[in-house]
């Protein structure tokens, strides 16, 4: 039986980023993914990083924080890689959505985060991809960024692999064991890591690891839906994005219309997101194929400049939804040694999580940030 300081259990941001905290404190580290590191749902995210809509207040604070972290990194020439704090421009094209971005605003400016209103004459000159005649006007969110989730993975793994960690590809887990006052991490081919600590960063795959050691944690799983109105039905954890071929003009900034969301890429080409993307059928479903069709359209409605672009890849991945919709985060009363890590905000909340959870591993300093989001909470 091998044996670790601290094992974690998957190699998306929220394990990528602990890892790397913890070998930067140079403690002796193991993370083992069931794949390849980021092709969960870390591969298949919008990648905003924002505290928009975030609530309670505690979970806002928390989303807040996270971006400041980005913009911390971003001092420095390796998180300038994979975060572009472009801002934001959400723009209303009815009275409705109009109304809807004055509550927003004004919310978000109340809890002293940057949001103001702005004319779309405005919010043209912000971006020239949007077209003001089909603007009645916009709401900027400078702080507001996206991150490159592929090659910010590939760069905590390279740190923490330099500072002594072992990373461990093709690894899945079955199980978790007590074994006196450490915990038994008990893999699917039968080999066992006796570990002081172990995080279980495993994202959508949390419930039904932790169910095997009889521990409660759920998740809105793949499967389950919801009706959200006559011929309407989604898949709640399951979402859709479409990446375009590059544009004339690429985006400068994120932007958002009513019903759907698109961002920028490093090689000038678009990702686009919206309401029920990917949702109204399984994955397995021959009709995912049309999610890039129905997105396409959506951006040339309000966007010229997408008239002749088409649609190179369709992603669709489950998202890690926590069944209250928050954060969680410490560790479980069954196996003491095990902490659970999952969130639906993972691209927001990375930098900050793996510092506040490095604390807690190692300093056994309980972060006040964290105690509304403790595993606990589900009984």
């Amino acid at each position: 039986m091998k044996r670790s300081r601290v094992v974690i259990v998957g190699g998306g941001l929220l394990g990528a980023g602990v890892a790397n905290a913890l070998a930067a404190r140079s403690v002796p580290v193991t993370l083992l993914e069931a794949a390849t590191p980021g092709s969960g749902a870390s591969a298949s995210t919008f990648a905003w990083a924002n505290a928009q809509k975030k609530k309670p207040d505690a979970y806002f604070r928390l989303n807040a924080d996270g971006l400041a972290a980005y913009h911390r990194l971003a001092e420095h020439a390796a998180g300038r890689r994979w975060f572009h704090g472009v801002g934001n421009v959400e723009i209303a094209t009815d009275a409705a959505s109009s109304a809807a971005l004055d509550a927003v605003v004004a919310d978000l400016a109340a809890r002293g985060y940057r949001a103001e209103r702005i004319t779309a004459r405005q919010a043209a000159e912000l971006d020239p991809v949007i077209d003001p005649g089909r603007a009645l006007d916009a709401a900027w969110f400078p702080a507001e960024g996206w991150v490159d989730t592929e090659r910010m993975i590939a760069d905590l793994l390279d740190q923490a692999g330099a500072a002594g960690a072992e990373i461990r590809a093709h690894c899945p887990v079955a199980r978790f064991e007590p074994s006196g006052a450490r915990t038994k991490v008990v893999l699917a081919d039968g080999e066992e890591i006796l570990a002081d600590q172990v995080v279980c960063a495993a994202g959508a795959a949390t419930q039904r690891l932790l169910a095997a050691s009889s521990i409660t944690v759920p998740l809105i799983e793949e499967g389950d839906r919801r009706s959200r109105g006559p011929g309407d039905e989604r898949y709640l954890a399951v979402g859709g994005l479409a990446d375009t071929a590059a544009l004339r003009v690429p985006l400068r900034r994120i932007l958002h219309t009513p019903d759907m969301g698109l961002r920028p890429t490093a090689t000038g080409r678009a990702v686009l997101g919206g309401d029920g993307a990917g949702s109204r059928v399984p994955r397995s479903d021959q009709g995912v194929f049309g999610l890039g069709p129905m997105l396409i359209d959506r951006a040339r409605k309000v966007f010229p400049a997408f008239a002749d672009v088409p649609v190179e890849r369709v992603r669709v991945g489950v998202r890690p939804l926590p069944a209250d919709g928050l954060t969680v985060a410490g560790f479980t009363e069954r196996l003491p040694g095990l902490y659970v890590l999952v969130t639906h905000s993972g691209v927001t909340l990375a930098p900050h999580l793996a510092e506040l959870v490095a604390g807690e591993l190692v300093d056994d300093r309980e972060a006040p940030e964290l105690a509304a989001f403790r595993p606990a909470r589900f009984g």
